[in-house]
């Protein structure tokens, strides 16, 4: 592979302007997640302090080894099952990165989106890849590998695959309207790219969203009402219906020939909606700002919030570990739910 190696340890640093594989001893720099001072567990509250992994939790993988991955405002962290390291990834600059998204491909790399490169960790080493190794943006919203083994980055200038060594564009049309809505806005942004079970690929953009099938890309229209809806993120279950939680429609559920918008038709006061998730029992989890999060079994709707032990008010993701464990990562922290309500894991557990 080719970027800039640096040598797995507690703490992964970047040599201002390095061009050539970097190694850095973790005896030399090692550092456990509990030396580290406390996070803000609200960044709008100077006050509010907490023994979390992180202040926001943006993205949660547990590998086929067993070990927890945890993306977040404040860098990378790795939960072994043992002890809880903390990788502090920084920019040419010294700036910390955030680490957006995380996959693991077949051989057991994990591969790890941030706002400043694209890292792939094998076990012993990390690889930055950048704009010096084909990418449009260093900075990459989404990373996904398909079923054919291939790594996908999705970044603010677009798509991109590796190919060999280093990536090549996959193009993508882009936005021509701006959305003043938004906190962050590009023409070319990938915010999410998911895979279905046929092994096509979907890519949620700032354009719109768009399929890849059979090596032909088109754009895809989800609708509510016969009115175009905006999508956030696309999952399909095992009845191989495909939900859709969208930005300002609420969640809408496909049927191969019909759309339904599911949270209307609960009679839910959803618009924008966030993270989706199925579950191996089936049911579908569901992110929405400022409400909390609701799991759907087929038939009706549960919502859980700080009442229930949630009390991050913005899931960015939810995800399920290899023991069917529920997770869900955002603002205050990490939580895992217990079968009844949710448990906020700290770097002290309970894991």
């Amino acid at each position: 592979m080719s970027g800039v190696v640096v040598a797995f340890s507690c703490l992964l640093l970047l040599c201002q302007g390095a061009s050539a594989a970097t190694k850095i001893a973790a005896r030399d720099v090692g550092r456990q997640a509990s030396s580290l001072p406390e996070f803000k567990t609200d960044p709008h509250v100077v006050e509010s302090q907490g023994n979390q992994i992180s202040g926001v939790v943006r993205t949660i993988l547990q590998d086929r080894k067993g070990d927890f991955w945890f993306g977040t405002h404040n860098g990378l962290q790795r939960y072994d099952g043992t002890s809880l390291v903390h990788y502090d990834l920084r920019d040419e600059l010294g700036k910390g990165l955030t680490a957006r998204a995380i996959a693991e491909d077949g051989a057991g790399h994990v591969w790890i989106g941030t706002s400043s490169g694209l890292f792939a960790y094998d076990g012993e080493f990390f690889t930055r890849y950048t704009v010096k190794d084909g990418l449009g943006s260093d900075d990459v919203w989404s990373v996904t590998v398909d079923s054919s083994g291939t790594v996908w980055a999705g970044t603010f200038e677009g798509a991109f695959r590796l190919a060999g060594d280093t990536f090549t564009a996959f193009p993508i049309p882009p936005a021509t309207k701006r959305d003043d809505n938004k906190g962050v806005w590009g023409p070319n942004v990938v915010w999410s790219m998911t895979e279905d079970r046929a092994g096509n690929l979907w890519f949620e953009a700032e354009s719109g969203l768009y399929k890849y099938v059979g090596g032909v890309l088109s754009r895809e229209t989800v609708e509510d009402q016969g009115i175009e809806a905006s999508v956030n993120s696309v999952c399909e279950d095992k009845s191989v219906h495909t939900w859709f939680s969208t930005h300002s429609t609420g969640l809408i559920r496909f049927n191969r020939e019909t759309f339904t918008n599911a949270t209307r038709q609960a009679g839910l006061n959803c618009t924008r909606t966030g993270p989706l998730c199925e579950d191996r029992a089936g049911n579908i989890w569901l992110g929405v700002p400022n409400v909390g999060v609701y799991r759907f079994d087929g038939t009706s709707f549960t919502l859980f919030d700080a009442n229930d032990g949630l009390a991050t008010s913005f899931a960015f993701c939810i995800a399920e570990d290899n023991a069917g464990r529920i997770w869900c990562g955002g603002q205050k922290g990490a939580y895992r739910f217990d079968g009844t309500s949710f448990v906020n894991v700290t770097r002290d557990g309970p894991w």
